[in-house]
Formats: C-alpha cells, structure tokens, sequence
C-alpha cells in the first residue's frame, strides 16, 4: 500500500507564522509510515502538489487546485480560511479543517491587556515617557476618566473559542458580558447573556466595551460602519481582534478624530501591514497592534498537536476535528 503523502507549507513572507523545524522533525519521528514533505518555495510546492493525499498549510490555491487531485484534506493553523474558499475548492469533496481554539487564549488575554491600559490610561501615560513628561495633571483632567472594570458591559460580537475565552476573563473582574452570536443558546454562559444578530443595535447603544471577535463573512463584512459607530456611547471603546474587514475602518478613522467615540485597540486592519498614511497611526487614543494578538508561547506546540490528532483520525477514516463549513465561511 502507498504511504499517505503530508505537503507541510506553513510560509509567511517575514516569518512570523512560518512552522518551526523542530515540530516537523517530531510529527516525522510520530509517523514514520507518513511521507512529509515541506517544499521551500511556492514553486516547490506546486510541483509536489499532486502527490500530496493531505496538505498542512497554504499550498493550494486557485491555480494549481487543478493539480492536487489526490489531496483530501486541507489543515491551516489560521483561524480565517478566507483564501481557501474560491469555487472549486468550496464544490469540491476536499475537507478543510482550521486553527480554531488555538488562538484563544492568548487574544483574550490580549483583549483584557487593552481594555485595561485603556482604563488605567496606561497608553497615553507610555505616549507622555516618551516625550518625558510629567502627565499626572492631563491624565487626571482629560476625557475619557479613569475607569475601574467592575459594573461596567462588555459587548461581545461573536461568542467562538476566542470570544467565549475573552467572556471568561471579562467577568473576573466584575464586567458583564452580552455576547451576540448567530444562535443564541439557551444556557447564556461564558456570557451573562446571548443575543441575536437582530439586536447589535441595542448592544451598540449600552456597551462600554466592545469587542469584536467574529468571523469574516458577507454578513459580517463592514458590519460596524457610519451608522454602528453613531449608535455607540461617546465614552465606549472598540476593540477589534476578529478581521479588518468587519469594520469601516475610514468611518472609523472619522470618528475617533472626532472624539464620536474614545478610543479604539486595533489588532487586524483592512490592509496589512497598515499603511503608513493612516491616520490610525497618530491618534493617541488608538492603539494600534501588528495582528499579534493571537502569539502566545504555546501556539505551535497547540497548533502541531491538534494537526497530530487530526492525522490519527485521518489515517483511520474517523471525522476530523474543526471542519469548517466551506459555503459559511467557518
């Protein structure tokens, strides 16, 4: 019988994302009945392509799909697959698995971090050190005020493995939480509570917070814009961990120049690396993130082992873990 075939190609241009050498040399020595290759280039990976039974990473693409008539299943340790869901790979019988739950912990630790130098109004007193100056008057005096967590509403839109890890921690310190989702459960928890879709107009008018941490799909693409913003509490914040995508970021721009609302912990950016002519960029009540929010200090070790169970499961014909819907996106 012929070995299965793993193409591992797992590439980031500055190498942030790249899989590191020691993982692959384990998942050999774990499965030495297994070829895995790992191509150097895209080229290399085109060229393997159609030996591959399983891919690991972001080999295929709209034009060499064509060539991977052998490969069964796609495994990517991002969260988003949006670049995989072009037409022939979403008719096909391919299954694509994802990275979901493997960022979680650490982006809702980061969402607590902002939401807290925010509250503590840590950034602009890091802004003032720089400059070497003494802001204890600017702080004290200048909106928004200091705040405390505890009794304040934390809007949360999208409640998956990293908005039901945020929810978590948000309620440590006394916040309540009103997660929106597309299926309310009846049993709210993490959250105090569940709402539908049909009420972010409602979350938008009472958060103090508002994090979103949901999906990029047609529905929730630009699903903050002029109108959303203009609903929010002048003194509420926007934290967005989820996709660039989900908000208008100009409106945006707009509003925080404005002072429409306070302030804004951006981590993911319509375009990235975010151009430097943002104005995003200077605008101190915004901090900005280079799309490192789910970077924690076991991510690979996360995202190796949960591709190990996958590939167990693989090999003995039983369902995979984290299968996405290819026609939703997620």
């Amino acid at each position: 019988m012929e070995r299965p075939h793993v193409l591992e190609f797992i590439r980031h241009r500055h190498g942030v994302w790249n899989l590191p050498p020691d993982q692959l040399d384990g998942l050999r020595r774990e499965f030495p009945s297994v070829v895995i290759t790992s191509p150097r280039d895209q080229e290399e990976a085109d060229r393997a392509l159609p030996e591959a039974d399983v891919v690991l990473g972001w080999a295929v693409n709209p034009s060499n799909f064509a060539t991977a008539s052998r490969v069964k299943w796609i495994q990517v340790t991002a969260a988003g697959v949006t670049p995989l869901l072009f037409p022939a790979l979403v008719e096909s019988d391919v299954i694509l698995t994802n990275g979901r739950g493997l960022h979680a912990t650490a982006m809702a630790e980061h969402a607590l971090g902002v939401i807290l130098s925010f509250a503590r109004k840590l950034h602009l007193a890091r802004d003032a050190q720089r400059e070497r100056r003494w802001a204890h008057l600017d702080l004290w005096s200048e909106r928004p005020a200091f705040g405390e967590l505890a009794g304040t509403t934390l809007g949360l839109v999208g409640l998956g493995s990293v908005g039901s890890a945020t929810a978590d921690r948000a309620r440590a310190p006394g916040m309540r939480v009103i997660a929106v989702r597309r299926r309310p459960a009846s049993d709210p928890a993490p959250a105090d509570e569940q709402w539908g879709p049909e009420s972010l107009p409602r979350l938008l008018e009472i958060a103090d917070w508002l994090v979103l941490a949901a999906p990029l799909t047609p529905e929730t693409r630009r699903m903050i814009g002029r109108g959303e913003i203009a609903r929010m509490r002048r003194e509420a914040l926007l934290i967005n961990l989820g996709r660039g995508q989900l908000v208008d970021e100009a409106a945006l721009a707009e509003a925080l120049a404005s002072g429409r609302i306070a302030g804004a912990a951006l981590d993911v950016f319509e375009d990235e690396p975010l151009p430097p002519e943002s104005p995003l960029w200077s605008l101190p009540q915004v901090i900005v993130t280079p799309h490192i929010s789910g970077l924690g200090p076991r991510y690979w070790e996360r995202a190796v082992d949960l591709f190990r169970q996958n590939l167990r499961r693989f090999l003995r014909s039983e369902p995979l873990m984290n299968v996405v819907d290819k026609r939703r996106g997620y």
